[in-house]
């Protein structure tokens, strides 16, 4: 039994299926098959080595990718596929694919190849069958690709003309045809090729190991291609993609070569990388080469257990603003001046990139310890001091910024800057916009997720509800109506009220729904409520910035009204300061148009935020709702000069006043020296859904 029957004969495999293959391949005497260690060949058939026209000992060592050309017929590289199918079979795959082969002689080779993977004395092979895609002649020997019936003359104006550079040696390597594109391409003559190898020509060959590699794997394999560096006559060099074949003709031997510049291919790659790994606005590195560079720094610290490092994720505070009111066109200028000033921080072994939108990140590694981060943090805000100037418009701009440490936090890239961002978006709420990230930030974001994905689903599952709270004047002896006030029913035992999910619902755009029901909801039940008493009950509703910014929002009040039947005067809008300042004209513009309907108008809240007496005194305002926070001072002095205050300034524009929080007969006793008022708290009743309200006959004060 000779050495390939052996090799056969060990071959095991562990999976039953593969097995039977195995065995049923060795009763084939007519297979064409080898085995693969690695990427090279230990062993074939001698009809595999005939039908690739190449004998043993040039067979083995030799790779599958050896005997076929650069490119398949698909446009596929065969290097790197041929690689990618052989990882699959060490993986346990079994992978049969259509294959484009080439002959040691350079026949093409149509072939299906089909790989096992198996066990060959406790090590792992690959069992491949070669079968050829014309099976009624599988060495295809007279098929011709044409090339033998050509003129010898026209072959040879062929290769003269071909564009890629060829030259063909003897046994001794020597130079003994070159076409023009060779000498195109070096810049040499054909009378300095001719007869001479290619060592003699000084720079033409690569370094002297390189070439002494080449030339080994010339004479095992009998083929070799792949990249290489050229030197031209004049010194200069270029990349090259070089294919070599050893032929035996007649019995004498000859090397062909062919090799093309690929310079301007390598550029373009150049290109493409660098456009793959930098924002096009700023030039600033981009996400993808942050990754990369953070992932080196980690396995760096790792290594080498080198000093800490962080990741500070940084968001401009304003940015959207300028969008906007001056267009994107100045926004991105205003970008392009932020990475400039970054850049020239100066700040050391800080690597900048730009995430995208208005993130940036700065990665520092060999820091001494946290106190230095928070210095450059310090050093980063103080980059916003100075206005941005463009077109003579000044833009002042703020930071946030979020800082995760590595190795403290985590030694995975992914997992750094998200904690980056996280502690960011806390940071905004902060009052010097820097925090470090902890673990309750990250506890918080997962619950803030949490809760916005049952939000999603709390209306179809009626989770909503309205409880009400009357308001009366401050004796107690009138109602003026009552309060809507939305509760979350998450569960039989858990109900939240409004201030802690109704900025979510702002958040993801679910509000502007919400508020349309908590609307047409109110409206009806007081409307129910005037019918069943007689008497000209008001219902009063929160409204949030968002929905007042809405265009349609006027719309949905007089929806609210005509649906429910309540006339215009029973809706009573209450709301914030805060709503009132962020759009000025537009908002101003909506309580114009409301009140020219009717509603009326109420400042919710008054004294909690920075109250603006100008505007006050401009807006259609029916009623202020002095703040809570007042009642609960009424005890101490300066608490019932600034209540009494409030309730003049309510006279002095000649409108009604609430006093919110009242929860004692000494409040109360208090607020009724101080004018003639109204009032709401848990003295007068706790905030309950409709049907205890009516039952607890609130309105037979």
């Amino acid at each position: 039994m000779g050495p390939w029957f052996t090799l056969l004969a060990q071959l095991r495999s562990a999976q039953p299926e593969i097995q039977r293959q195995l065995d049923s391949w060795r009763q084939d005497e007519c297979a064409y098959l080898a085995v693969l260690k690695g990427h090279a060949f230990i062993g074939a058939s001698q009809g595999t080595l005939d039908y690739f026209d190449t004998q043993r000992d040039s067979f083995i060592t030799a790779t599958p990718y050896d005997f076929s050309p650069r490119i398949q017929a698909s446009g596929i590289n065969s290097i790197e596929v041929a690689q990618q199918l052989i990882e699959r079979v060490h993986q346990g795959e079994v992978v049969s694919i259509n294959w484009l082969h080439m002959s040691q002689l350079g026949r093409e080779l149509p072939t299906r190849v089909t790989m096992l993977p198996a066990d060959h004395e406790g090590s792992q092979v690959i069992l491949a069958r070669f079968d050829p895609a014309d099976r009624r002649a599988k060495r295809r020997e007279t098929v011709s690709n044409g090339f033998d019936r050509l003129p010898a003359q026209l072959v040879s104006s062929i290769l003269e003309d071909s564009a890629e550079a060829v030259y063909i040696s003897n046994h001794q390597h020597e130079i003994i045809a070159v076409n023009k594109a060779m000498s195109r391409i070096c810049g040499y003559s054909a009378d300095q090729l001719l007869n001479k190898s290619p060592l003699d020509l000084q720079g033409f060959c690569e370094a002297s190991q390189r070439q002494t590699d080449f030339l080994q794997s010339l004479e095992d394999r009998g083929s070799w291609q792949g990249e290489t560096l050229k030197t031209r006559s004049d010194g200069s060099q270029f990349p090259a993609w070089k294919s070599c074949r050893k032929l035996q003709i007649d019995g004498e031997i000859f090397y062909v070569t062919l090799f093309s510049d690929i310079s301007a291919k390598k550029r373009l790659e150049s290109r493409l990388t660098e456009q793959a790994m930098v924002d096009t606005l700023t030039g600033l590195p981009n996400r993808h080469q942050l990754k990369l560079h953070l992932d080196q720094v980690l396995a760096d610290a790792m290594e080498v257990g080198g000093k800490p490092g962080a990741v500070m994720f940084m968001d401009l505070n304003g940015f959207k603003n300028v969008n906007d009111c001056f267009g994107h066109a100045t926004g991105d200028k205003v970008l392009q001046l932020v990475a400039a000033r970054l850049e020239a921080s100066c700040i050391d072994n800080a690597h900048i990139a730009r995430l995208g939108g208005d993130e940036f990140t700065l990665v520092l590694n060999d820091c001494q310890d946290s106190e230095e981060i928070e210095a450059i943090s310090q050093q980063l805000l103080a980059i916003f001091d100075a206005p941005f100037e463009i077109n003579g418009q000044k833009f002042f701009l703020g930071t946030s910024i979020g800082i995760a440490c590595f190795p403290e936090h985590s030694d995975q890239a992914a997992q750094l800057l998200s904690f980056a961002d996280t502690a960011m978006y806390c940071a905004k709420k902060s009052p010097n916009h820097v925090l470090f990230y902890d673990s309750q930030m990250h506890r918080d974001a997962q619950y803030k997720l949490k809760t916005i994905n049952d939000l999603r689903h709390a209306f179809s599952l009626n989770q909503f509800q309205l409880a009400y709270q009357v308001i009366v004047n401050l004796d107690g002896s009138q109602v003026l109506g009552v309060e809507a006030l939305l509760r979350w029913h998450k569960s039989d035992t858990e109900i939240i009220e409004a201030s802690d999910f109704v900025p979510l619902l702002e958040e993801t755009g679910l509000l502007i729904n919400i508020g349309q029901w908590v609307l047409t909801t109110a409206c009806e039940q007081v409307a129910k409520w005037r019918s069943e008493i007689d008497k000209p009950l008001q219902a009063c509703v929160n409204v949030s910035a968002t929905q007042l910014e809405h265009p349609d929002f006027v719309k949905q009040v007089t929806h609210a009204l005509e649906s429910s039947g309540l006339p215009a005067n029973g809706l009573v809008l209450e709301i914030t300061e805060s709503a009132l300042l962020r759009q000025p004209k537009r908002v101003k513009a909506t309580l114009n148009h409301l009140k020219a309907l009717g509603v009326r108008i109420a400042i919710d809240d008054f004294g909690a935020g920075l109250s603006s007496l100008s505007k006050l005194g401009s807006l259609p305002i029916d009623t202020l709702k002095i703040d809570a926070g007042f009642a609960e001072r009424l005890n101490d002095p300066q608490g019932r000069e600034l209540c009494q205050a409030m309730i003049q300034l309510a006279q002095a524009l000649k409108i009604q006043f609430v006093v919110e929080g009242v929860e004692t007969l000494e409040q109360k006793q208090i607020l009724a020296g101080m004018g003639q008022g109204f009032a709401q708290g848990y003295f007068y009743g706790y905030p309950t859904a409709a049907e205890q309200f009516t039952k607890a006959n609130f309105f037979l004060h």
